[in-house]
């Protein structure tokens, strides 16, 4: 094995004691490395010396509630000589002979690996694996929040569907690890080709969705189809052949083509069926399963 280990940020864990008048009374000693401060500059001082004024409010809720006796546990990010930290902290009352609070421990933990393995996971599950573009799941979330924001704001917003014309013909005569390539250039000229607010997802083979957050309308949304259309529409390189590869596009818009993300995908779904079946390489905008709009671009 040859190269070197990437470093990895330490894994502190620190107990601290402060009383009843929120004074720091007692720290270990790796607490010296995580706040920057010496053990004997931190103990004798209120926490709110300790941690100054921005982080003290907000952690004062927390502090406060363990001096009325419960336990409270939360999250904390911070950043130490040069590494992003996600912090586990506990507030653990003591109880005196007379059953009153006379402080607390402080128990704080490095969490990070652990919090980095958890987003791994959960964008993993979010995003498509070949193209790094959102999958169904999070498509259906991000159309349901466009749905939301339009309706509040009584305006529209509204899907493109896409799918590639004639892909099928380039795995079988290409093979898979080609059309993988091709997959892959064919996302980025979408996002390109789209705003940064608008979502874009793969949610098959050839498939892929933008989701525009917000649109004027009919007529605006057919611009984004077309505009689409020819950044895909262009000459691929894939394995020293040349080609070029098309694409075909439905669009449905909300509110007029569906209420939810579920009908308003599957409005565009026809829509799409529609331009396929007019020859392909072309949009269509739905209206009640007729085609209302297109355009033909070869």
């Amino acid at each position: 094995m040859t190269g070197r280990a990437e470093e990895k940020p330490p894994r502190w864990r620190f107990i601290a004691y402060f009383d009843a008048g929120q004074v720091l009374r007692f720290v270990n000693k790796p607490h010296e490395q995580q706040i920057g401060q010496g053990i004997g500059e931190m103990t004798g001082r209120t926490m709110k010396e300790v941690l100054g004024n921005a982080e003290y409010e907000k952690r004062k809720p927390h502090i406060e509630a363990a001096l009325r006796g419960e336990r409270v546990t939360f999250e904390h990010r911070t950043s130490t000589n040069g590494h992003d930290h996600h912090l586990q902290i506990d507030y653990v009352p003591e109880f005196g002979d007379s059953k009153q609070v006379v402080g607390a421990f402080a128990l704080i933990q490095d969490i990070t690996r652990r919090k980095q393995k958890e987003e791994r996971l959960e964008s993993a599950a979010l995003h498509d694996s070949l193209t790094g573009l959102a999958n169904r799941q999070l498509l259906a979330d991000r159309v349901s929040l466009a749905i939301a924001h339009a309706r509040r704001n009584k305006s529209a917003m509204a899907v493109v569907y896409l799918d590639l014309d004639g892909f099928k013909e380039i795995n079988d005569t290409l093979g898979h690890d080609a059309g993988d390539r091709l997959l892959k250039m064919v996302a980025q000229r979408v996002v390109a080709a789209v705003r940064e607010e608008d979502t874009v997802a793969r949610v098959g083979g050839d498939e892929f969705v933008v989701a525009l957050w917000q649109v004027s309308g009919a007529g605006d949304a057919a611009r984004v189809a077309s505009k689409v259309i020819n950044a895909v529409s262009k000459h691929y390189d894939i394995g020293g052949r040349a080609m070029i590869i098309t694409v075909s596009a439905g669009v449905g818009i909300y509110p007029a083509h569906g209420q939810d993300a579920a009908t308003l995908l599957k409005s565009a779904d026809l829509a799409l069926h529609d331009a396929k079946n007019a020859g392909k390489n072309a949009y269509r905008v739905f209206d009640g399963g007729a085609t209302v709009s297109g355009q033909k671009r070869r």
